[in-house]
């Protein structure tokens, strides 16, 4: 192979190379991800010889007209601009194709486009790239209950002063959306072709060389940020989050990019349809089997300002109940109600905190949804169960599954066939699937009377017993038996019985017919095998209400499911919900908390635990915790002592278990006992900032876990920091990540630091400190510059929530430090009375001023005291309370109120000298 010989766009110095052979020869290329396709516009005479391997002959006559950027993405003829026209806010575009392409790889190009730019927002602008002559598949605005992507667009005008740029080229079409504040380019369609066909569309931006770039999902992954040759394949599926770099439960199109001067943006790609998202040689490329191109920019220019702008498109995150903010307890194999009575027993007499109690599908009759087995669950028992423990301040929360048993004994079945309620196949049936019932139907949450249907049933279970949240699962949707149409088999038994993999083994007689759904032309990368979209879940031929395929919708069972669960949930408590969702898509955190899925016990799962948890943050899903200790496999003290203590500070924390596994509860192990009493009951004195966290998270989109780099955008080490986090703004958490450790190592950005269990303070310029840790130990620090309101000790949150407040200060080296409270009696659905506190602090004194105050219970909530840390030397008087304390090693002040029985709702100030 030699330098090119060819003038212009191909020539050695654009980087081209040239291999010349003799008329009779081939030339034989083969591409990685086996859906390579090399230059179309060649006229040449090829042969698909195998998966990824094209055969050319007779080469050297050819010269080339164009070719790809990028090696392994169709190269199309591209679009020209025929005419453009703009009006309230709105830019529209037209486009023609440039040629016919006579290679029909993946099918033909569409003839004419449009593009609308809507430039509306000035934090925003939208770039959808639709089909001129008819109408595709979009994503519904229904999805988008609470955001301004569900609102009517037809009354926008022009954004008076917007924060961006947008520029276009003529002929090949491409666009361009700058920042103005710094001149960054955000988005850049030049390089590899726009190609739009019915199922296969393909467009790239330019990444600029210093961008890190984080997002895209769901996959578990070792690295929170996206590195070069990185495939992100979106396409819900049941596979466990145990299996790393694959696609697992939810479908979230979105980024967020942070260059070296820490200016950030975000990117939207609304498709609901499969597709893969890869980060090659300096681009990012899309290639979506379906629907329309349709980008949201968000401008930034910080981290914070990106998650914030991209969840008021898609809507700010739900405001959790508070006693979701507890320890929750949960496994697959709770078999019986005195099973679930033991574990809340065992918590309380191991004084160890709990407040949620769950049941997997143990509880159900042969697993159908709504019902009780009456031998292990009788309703009796059940129901005296709820009573017991809601006496004790605490809830419970039961799993449900889409999949409702073609079983013409079961009310659900019956009641959803009346309002012709389910999916169905192309022949207009039911689409008869497999789960854990065995031959199943499920509901489709498009239908306009699926509230009511799914309402009936929830209603009638809650008859039986008082839960307090409800867990959705397998709602991707999963199946164990794929094909275009099902039957039951003449003299087969089906379900089987027995073991968990007979339960899981198809019963069904499956067939396929071929149809362009299942097998699109194009392969997306599912599970790194280019495996059937149809494998493991319902064919994607089938249909749902208003004519919509499973193909283009696959994506959003789980958030259709989502939002009428939750409304049902509320309507029926009339107090806030807690729904607990598997399968995820932008807008989820409106109505449902998520968690990591069936990960395993091993020390990757661990770490693999916390960029997931803090891609969720960027997706607007900030309730989202791992299974701690592990869900799949034997765990072990060590392992979960350490994960016991790192689950403490999950937004959502909870100890989860398969069926086959030993006990890993947080009481089985003596010393996992000291770490849960420690780390857990912390996690219920720090109830009143992680609340408070959740608040800002519903008002403002803020994640509760958060990268480093969203409090430290300057600081350009924190873009690669995998094992921390911070818990908000002001706790630092270094997680103690490998097996045997007895030290760990953690990144301290500039600033001073206050280890939160023994105020010891690490004073840094920006570096890694190495600390000692025993099996009990976690480095939990306090910024410098923050302030944060805290419990007492407690086993509930019902009982913490009565407890006075200590109110802790981190004072820096120098300056100031602030922060706040967010009160509310945990439960009420929409605009609850609140009480908000704002705390600030200097040398030598401490405000803490109301804001608003129309919570009730606050005023009858007191101060316990105040500690201060960073204090030089021990002062000799304050002006309100009394020094109960001064330690000149921590340089630690404690400032005792009891005896003035000081409310929190009341605007008061301490002075000390």
């Amino acid at each position: 192979m030699t330098p090119s010989t060819y003038a212009g766009k191909f020539s050695a110095a654009n980087g081209w190379f040239q291999y010349d052979i003799s008329s009779s020869a081939s030339l034989e290329l083969t591409f990685n991800d086996g859906n390579g396709v090399w230059d179309s516009n060649l006229n040449a005479n090829y042969v698909r010889s195998s998966p990824g391997t094209y055969a050319f002959v007779n080469q050297n006559t050819q010269t080339p007209t164009s070719a790809p950027s990028v090696q392994g993405y169709v190269n199309g003829p591209g679009y020209a601009v025929t005419s453009a026209s703009e009006g309230a806010g709105v830019l529209a575009i037209n486009l023609q194709v440039n040629s016919v392409s006579t290679a029909t790889s993946y099918g033909t190009d569409l003839s004419a486009l449009v593009v609308t730019v809507a430039k509306t927002e000035s934090d925003s602008v939208r770039v959808k790239i639709v089909d001129k002559n008819s109408k595709r598949w979009e994503v519904p605005k229904s999805i988008f209950t609470a955001g301004t992507l569900g609102a009517d667009s037809s009354a926008s005008a022009a954004a008076a002063d917007p924060l961006y740029t947008f520029n276009y080229t003529q002929n090949p079409f491409t666009f361009k959306v700058v920042r103005k504040s710094d001149g960054y380019t955000l988005f850049d369609s030049s390089g590899i072709s726009l190609v739009v066909k019915d199922q296969y569309l393909q467009v790239s931006t330019v990444l600029g060389s210093d961008l890190s770039v984080y997002g895209i999902g769901e996959s578990t992954r070792d690295n929170f940020k996206m590195a070069s040759g990185d495939k992100q394949t979106l396409w819900a599926r049941d596979q466990g989050s145990a299996t790393a770099n694959v696609n697992t439960y939810g479908s979230h199109p979105f980024f967020l990019g942070i260059n070296s001067a820490g200016q950030a943006h975000g990117v939207l790609l609304l498709n609901s349809n499969g597709m893969d998202v890869t980060m090659d040689s300096g681009h990012l490329v899309y290639q979506t089997i379906g629907g329309v191109l349709d980008f949201n920019i968000v401008v930034g220019p910080t981290p914070a300002n990106v998650v914030s702008q991209y969840t008021k498109l898609i809507g700010r995150p739900k405001l959790m109940p508070y006693w979701s903010y507890g320890f929750h307890q949960c496994r697959w194999g709770y078999g019986s109600v005195d099973a679930l009575r033991t574990v809340v027993s065992k918590y309380a007499s191991n004084k160890l905190p709990l407040d949620v109690i769950w049941s997997d599908i143990d509880y159900m009759k042969s697993y159908h949804d709504f019902t009780l087995d009456p031998t292990n669950f009788p309703q009796t028992k059940m129901a005296a169960f709820m009573d017991e423990i809601h006496a004790n301040g605490q809830k419970f929360v039961p799993i449900i599954d889409p999949g409702i048993p073609d079983d013409t004994n079961d009310y659900a079945y019956t009641k959803g066939l009346s309002m012709d309620i389910f999916i169905k196949d192309t022949s207009g049936k039911p689409y008869l699937g497999q789960v854990w019932p065995g031959p199943t139907v499920f509901p489709d949450f498009f239908h306009p009377k699926a509230k009511s249907y799914w309402g009936e049933q929830i209603q009638l279970m809650h008859n039986n017993f008082s839960f307090d949240g409800l867990w959705i699962d397998m709602n991707e949707l999963a199946n164990f038996c794929p094909g275009t149409t099902c039957v039951r088999q003449s003299g087969v038994t089906c379900p089987n019985t027995g073991s968990i993999s007979a339960i899981t083994t198809c019963c069904l007689s499956c067939s396929g017919d071929g149809n362009k759904y299942d097998n699109p032309p194009f392969k997306i990368n599912n599970v790194n095998s280019h495996d059937a979209i149809y494998n493991k879940g319902i064919s994607t031929s089938a249909l749902q209400y208003g004519s919509i395929r499973q193909y283009d919708a696959h994506n959003l069972y789980g958030i259709t499911e989502s939002i009428v669960t939750n409304a049902v949930q509320e309507e029926l408590a009339n107090k806030r919900s807690f729904v607990l969702s598997r399968s995820t898509f932008p807008g989820s955190g409106v109505h449902v908390a998520h968690w990591t899925g069936d990960n395993a016990a091993t020390w990757n799962d661990l770490r693999w635990s916390i960029p997931t948890i803090l891609k969720f943050g960027l997706f607007g899903i900030p309730m989202v915790g791992a299974d701690i200790c592990g869900f799949s496999g034997a765990s072990n003290m060590e392992l979960c002592a350490r994960w016991t203590a790192l689950g403490s500070f999950h937004p959502f924390s909870r100890n989860h278990n398969n069926l086959d596994s030993p006990a890993q509860e947080t009481y089985v192990w003596p010393e996992v006992v000291s770490v849960g009493q420690k780390f857990i009951g912390m996690r219920y004195r720090l109830l009143p900032y992680i609340y408070t966290l959740g608040y800002h998270a519903h008002s403002e989109g803020l994640p509760i876990a958060r990268p480093l780099l969203m409090e430290f955008p300057t600081d350009a080490a924190t873009y690669s920091i995998n094992n921390q986090f911070m818990l908000g703004n002001a706790l630092l958490v270094t997680p103690v990540v490998n097996q045997g450790a007895t030290s760990v190592t953690g990144y301290y950005p500039a600033g001073v630091w206050y280890n939160i269990f023994d105020y010891s303070k690490i004073t840094s310029t920006g570096g890694s400190v190495t600390t000692t840790v025993t099996l009990y130990d976690m480095p939990v620090h306090i910024r410098g510059g923050t302030i944060l309101a805290m419990h007492q000790s407690a086993l509930t949150s019902t009982a913490a929530r009565l407890t006075p407040f200590d109110i802790l200060v981190a004072l820096p080296a120098s300056g100031t430090a602030s922060g706040d409270m967010y009160l509310d009696d945990g439960e009420t659905v929409s605009n609850p009375s609140a009480t908000i506190v704002k705390f600030a602090a200097s040398t030598g004194t401490f405000s803490s001023t109301v804001s608003q105050n129309d919570y009730a219970g606050a005023r009858t909530s007191l101060v316990n005291k105040v500690i201060v840390l960073g204090v030089a030397s021990s002062p000799s008087s304050v002006s309100l309370g009394t020094i109960s304390k001064y330690d000149s090693a921590t340089q630690r002040l404690e400032i005792s109120l009891s005896s003035v029985k000081q409310a929190i709702a009341s605007d008061f100030t301490i002075t000390w000298k």
